[in-house]
C-alpha cells in the first residue's frame, strides 16, 4: 500500500519518468534531473525499509505460530492431567465412602452407648458421615446416648445435608 502511494506521488512529480513496481527497475535513461534521482533513491530506500519490516513481521509471525503450538500442547497436557486428577479424586471419594460405609456397619452393631462414646471423639464430619450410614433407629439410639450439645451439633449437620446424599435404612 505504501509503495503504491509513493509511486503515485513520484509519478505526479516527475512527468515523463517511467517507474517500475519494484526498486532497481527504474529506467535510468529517462531520469532527467538530480531531483528525480534523489526522489527515486529515497523511494528505493523506503522499499528496502519496508522489505526489512516485512521480513521482521514474517519472522515474528513464525515465532507466534510456534508459541501457539507450544501453548496448545501445554493446554492439552494440562487438560489430560486435570482429567486424571478428577478421576483420582473420584476414586478417593469412592474408596472413602466405601470405608465409611463399612465403619458405619461396625458402629451399627455396637452397643449405642459405646458407639456414642467413640463418635464423641471423632472428627465432626466423619461422625456425621458415619451416622448417615447407620440405620435410623440405631442412629437415634446413638444420638440419645450422646451429650445434648454433641447430639444437637450432629443433628444440625443432618439438616444441612442434601436429601440425595443421605443413606442408610
Amino acid at each position: 500500500m505504501m509503495r503504491m502511494i509513493l509511486l503515485s506521488m513520484l509519478s505526479l512529480m516527475c512527468s515523463g519518468v517511467v517507474l517500475a513496481a519494484e526498486p532497481g527497475q527504474v529506467d535510468e535513461e529517462k531520469i532527467s534531473s538530480v531531483e528525480e534521482r534523489r526522489i527515486l533513491v529515497s523511494i528505493e530506500d523506503e522499499y528496502a525499509k519496508l522489505d526489512e519490516i516485512e521480513e521482521k513481521i514474517d519472522a515474528r509471525k513464525m515465532e507466534l505460530k510456534t508459541l501457539e503450538v507450544e501453548v496448545d500442547k501445554k493446554l492439552a497436557a494440562m487438560k489430560t492431567l486435570r482429567e486424571e486428577l478428577v478421576k483420582l479424586l473420584d476414586r478417593k471419594e469412592e474408596t472413602e465412602g466405601e470405608r465409611i460405609g463399612e465403619l458405619s456397619k461396625i458402629y451399627e452393631k455396637m452397643v449405642p452407648q459405646k458407639a456414642a462414646a467413640l463418635i464423641r471423639s471423632l472428627d465432626h464430619q466423619l461422625a456425621v458421615d458415619l451416622l448417615l450410614g447407620i440405620k435410623k433407629k440405631t442412629a437415634g439410639k446413638i444420638l440419645d446416648s450422646l451429650d445434648a450439645e454433641t447430639a444437637t451439633e450432629l443433628s444440625k449437620a443432618f439438616t444441612e445435608i442434601p436429601v440425595k446424599d443421605r443413606s442408610g435404612g
